[in-house]
């Protein structure tokens, strides 16, 4: 699905896909990109559009797409959005493994960023520079229409079980901080990630969509 196709939320599916997440976190401690995470969020579409919930100007994502072209060499793993609203977040899931966020040296009592950390931050500097780069084009305006569109990144990884304090700290400081092209970008492990989408998910059931 390398195309924007409308979606909107259904809680009822939400609710089996957000327990089909669970169940995978549950299953094992490590999990891979390809085999478990990407299949996962590819086939739970009502879970990934969840996502936008945290985004405060998206609330909700009315448009999604899987391995979408980035105007050239480049293809993000997902895009999710709002059209009306002009409001897009790319997201990249990297595995979770023990050492993807923070990998330690022998010698050192203080971590490294891990390689896959690195990796995935590394596909959103080469995703906003295409994004920036084709912004004035009409195959920009195609996908995003005309005017301003804001758009902030999410990068998913690792496990919350694999980090100390100081590691946690580290992260939600590196998520807080750290912007591209003062896109921000999030940073957060799997186990954040499904928190946030069961809360996101209680909101929407109390109060219905917007």
């Amino acid at each position: 699905m390398k195309e924007f196709i409308p979606i909107a939320i259904d809680l009822a599916q939400c609710r089996a896909e957000l327990d089909r997440f669970q169940s995978l976190l549950d299953s094992k401690q490590e999990l891979s990109e390809r085999h478990d995470l990407q299949l996962l969020f590819r086939e739970c579409r009502q879970l990934t559009a969840l996502i936008g919930g945290g985004i405060p100007r998206m609330r909700v994502a009315n448009r999604l797409a899987y391995e979408f072209p980035v105007f050239g060499d480049y293809v993000a793993e997902i895009v999710i959005g709002h059209f009306e609203r002009k409001c897009y977040c790319a997201i990249e899931l990297e595995d979770a493994r023990h050492n993807s966020i923070f990998n330690q040296l022998e010698g050192r009592a203080t971590p490294e960023w891990g390689r896959r950390l690195e990796h995935g931050f590394g596909q959103l500097v080469d995703w906003f520079f295409s994004f920036d780069d084709h912004r004035n084009t009409a195959g920009f305006a195609r996908h995003f229409d005309f005017g301003h569109v804001e758009f902030s990144g999410m990068l998913v990884i690792g496990r919350s079980g694999d980090l100390s304090d100081h590691d946690r700290t580290r992260l939600r400081w590196r998520s807080n901080r750290v912007t591209i092209n003062t896109h921000r970008i999030s940073c957060l492990t799997y186990d954040e990630l499904y928190d946030d989408l069961n809360d996101h998910w209680r909101v929407w059931s109390q109060v219905g969509q917007r």
